[in-house]
């Protein structure tokens, strides 16, 4: 596969953020890898974004979970020609649950697909940018990072772990001609299930609530101009400024009140 224009890979590609990442970088000029786990089809959603921008693609089936997921997925890009212009790690996993009564399982995979993925992916991508000079980097942290969140302990610890690390390799990077960014999104329109969550939610996620296609295109647009830290919407910024004047009491009491008042009203249904 003959590269004639950039190539750009996403993770989680499938749906939601993920494949309005590629929209967007699809009408970028990029050629695109939709990468997302068996079963979610997501060679044909990058296929359709790729005919409608007249670009080229491919998509891959890979549990991103597993151990060597990074260097395996070096391995089948590099084995279709195709050097990373531009990286976007995507991929995630979220939840609310209590602590105490959470599945270890299911917080390994949190973790994992939450930090170790990004890490490693960073690792195996990164060195050919450093020796092109050239290059993007895109980490998708959450307006979680900014505190810690009961009843998302694991999540908001593993998404400031994510904001950390990408501003960490950021100043090495910079002075090889890589760009590399985190983007911070609130809560998003994604699927139905997290719009019924919204109903139930704070009314400060209610407001600040984003499209994923807005969300993508200020990620994209402010890695693009160099920016560190994305924090996408007026109204995201607004709301992060808020909370960081209220003490870490108040900000724990709104965390579990929204917990409660989600739980009840999901129940009473």
């Amino acid at each position: 596969m003959e590269q004639h224009t950039p190539w750009a890979l996403v993770t989680g590609a499938a749906s939601g953020l993920g494949a309005s990442f590629l929209k967007g970088l699809a009408r970028r000029g990029y050629n695109i890898v939709g990468v997302s786990k068996p079963g979610d089809n997501v060679a044909e959603v990058a296929q359709l974004i790729a005919q409608e921008h007249d670009v080229q693609s491919l998509g891959i089936d890979m549990n991103l979970a597993q151990d060597g997921c990074a260097t395996a997925l070096k391995e089948e890009v590099e084995d279709a020609g195709i050097h990373v212009d531009f990286l976007v790690n995507n991929v995630g996993v979220g939840g609310t649950s209590e602590f105490i009564h959470s599945r270890p399982e299911d917080n390994r995979l949190m973790m994992n697909l939450n930090m170790q993925t990004t890490v490693s992916i960073c690792q195996a991508f990164l060195p050919d940018m450093a020796k092109r000079r050239a290059g993007y980097v895109l980490n998708v942290s959450s307006m979680a990072a900014n505190f810690a969140m009961p009843y998302k302990s694991i999540y908001s610890a593993s998404k400031a772990f994510v904001r950390t690390f990408t501003i960490g390799i950021r100043g090495e990077m910079k002075p090889l001609g890589v760009t590399v960014s985190v983007v911070q999104p609130g809560a998003m329109l994604t699927n139905p299930l997290v719009i019924e969550q919204l109903r139930y939610g704070s009314a400060m996620a209610r407001v600040s609530a984003m499209h994923p296609d807005e969300v993508a295109e200020l990620a994209l647009d402010g890695t693009m101009r160099d920016k560190a830290v994305i924090v996408p919407g007026i109204k995201n910024w607004l709301t992060l400024g808020m909370l960081r004047v209220f003490p870490r009491p108040l900000k724990s009491a709104l965390a579990i009140f929204n917990y409660v008042r989600t739980r009840e009203k999901s129940n009473g249904q």
